[in-house]
């Protein structure tokens, strides 16, 4: 590999300086990473476009979409040290609580394949994207946020202990992203003794930014290299895989297959298109029994899912198939995770908005943690009530963030916090006298979208 290589020169190159007198502690080599970086950008370009709508309707800078390249250059496969899985490296109990699931289905020739949804960017990118919002909110700036996704928000809230500790004086102007630039310079040694947050999380994000400015002489198409429809199978209903291949191979109607397209036969179309199911390739280009597995709208609750391009539903629908749930069909094009309409938006998302604007500046306060509980109840009934793709993904948010700040962690930055601005007092938000039951605001569509 080009890390091995890279290992054997490295130790060429200390050999050599080391004879010539050099001490082995003045001896510092560093390696760039264009050629990877550029390779993960390629990679990653059919979903390139989906990534930066998701950051900006999160509102999250364009670092956000380098994640996946710092990661993992984009590789689909890697498992860390630590278990965590697809390129963008979520722990499998994540995952799961994500929705994103392992699972196996059965085939013509009794085998079982198996079902990987993390193999799939398309599966992951929003429950990595959504659980990043929770941690930049949880622990109150963006920055610290995208270390948080790295290093872990414990590590995070330890460094701001570090920070008050080291007799840096607060001032109301004094934010969090002042202690992480502390915690990455001066203060470095003293972070990396004390907690696991070491030289891989003191680079993430400036390699973050530095993939990110690879890309800055290179066009960015607008409309999404690959465009599909994620599909899933009425309750109840059942189809093989050969079943519902047969009617897009049977028309003239050519279908787009995104940038894999010419990947051959139908079949193979298909693997490439849903990375996720683990189908044996086929020698002649048929559904072999092999691959042939039986789809199911779920198992063990687990939703069977996959994608097909977007002409296909209906296509299928003509040739009288019927087993596809139009309701959970979600289209990826040129206009999803565009951003929510303000008619969508409550007075909760502003105080949500203004609490986090609050915790920047240090606000890890038993107080602020009485506005957070009070407003994820507030979220919990209206994504009951009124259960948008908008509603449901804030819902998501706010419970990371109050996971996070349920911890013990938390309660000991909280306690360090009191301390450190005993003699400085900063001002909160308080949110507005709260109703029991709350109504549904007028101001929501009636339309779940997405």
């Amino acid at each position: 590999t080009v890390d091995e290589h890279r290992y054997e020169a490295m130790e060429r190159l200390v050999d050599k300086y080391e004879q010539q007198g050099v001490p082995l502690d003045d001896i510092i080599v560093r390696w760039g990473r264009s050629n990877q970086v550029k390779e993960a950008h390629e990679r990653g370009r059919p979903y390139q476009a989906y990534e930066r709508r998701l950051a900006e309707s999160l509102g999250l800078s364009l670092l956000a979409t380098e994640i996946s390249t710092v990661e993992t250059f984009n590789q689909d496969h890697l498992v860390s040290s630590a278990g965590a899985r697809s390129r963008y490296q979520m722990l499998p109990w994540i995952m799961r609580r994500s929705g994103v699931n392992e699972y196996t289905l059965p085939a013509a020739d009794g085998s079982r394949v198996r079902v990987r949804e993390e193999h799939h960017p398309l599966l992951v990118l929003e429950p990595a994207f959504v659980l990043l919002r929770g941690y930049v909110n949880a622990v109150g700036h963006e920055i610290p946020g995208l270390s948080a996704y790295h290093a872990g928000p414990g590590n995070i809230f330890k460094l701001y202990r570090q920070y008050y500790e080291a007799s840096v004086p607060l001032t109301y102007s004094s934010t969090v992203a002042d202690a992480y630039a502390w915690a990455v310079t001066e203060g470095f040694d003293t972070v990396s003794e004390n907690s696991s947050f070491g030289g891989h999380s003191r680079g993430y994000v400036p390699a973050a930014y530095g993939a990110l400015v690879a890309r800055e002489d290179r066009s960015i198409d607008p409309s999404p290299p690959l465009q599909a429809a994620r599909l899933q199978l009425k309750p109840g209903a059942t189809a093989t895989l050969r079943e519902l291949l047969t009617p897009l191979d049977s028309v003239r109607q050519s279908f787009d297959w995104g940038p894999q397209g010419d990947a051959g036969s139908i079949y193979e179309r298909f693997r490439a298109l849903n990375p996720h199911i683990d189908l044996p390739s086929s020698p002649d280009g048929a559904v072999p029994d092999g691959g042939n597995v039986r789809l199911v709208s779920a198992v063990d609750g687990k939703a069977v899912r996959f994608f097909l391009p977007l002409d296909a539903p209906a296509t299928l629908r003509a040739a009288g198939v019927n087993a596809i749930d139009s309701t959970a069909t979600f289209r990826f094009d040129a206009s999803t995770y565009a951003g929510p309409a303000p008619s969508q938006r409550t007075r909760w998302d502003r105080q949500y908005e203004a609490l986090v604007n609050d915790i920047e500046h240090f606000g890890f306060t038993e107080e602020n943690r009485d506005r957070l509980l009070q407003l994820h109840d507030r979220f919990e009934s209206l994504a009951e009530q009124r259960p948008t793709r908008y509603r449901r993904r804030q819902l998501k948010i706010i419970s990371t963030h109050r996971r996070l700040w349920m911890s013990n962690p938390w309660e000991d930055l909280a306690e360090a916090t009191r301390r450190a601005t005993d003699q400085l007092k900063i001002e909160g938000q308080p949110p507005d006298s709260l109703p029991t039951q709350t109504p549904i605001p007028d101001t929501l569509p009636s339309a779940v979208q997405r």
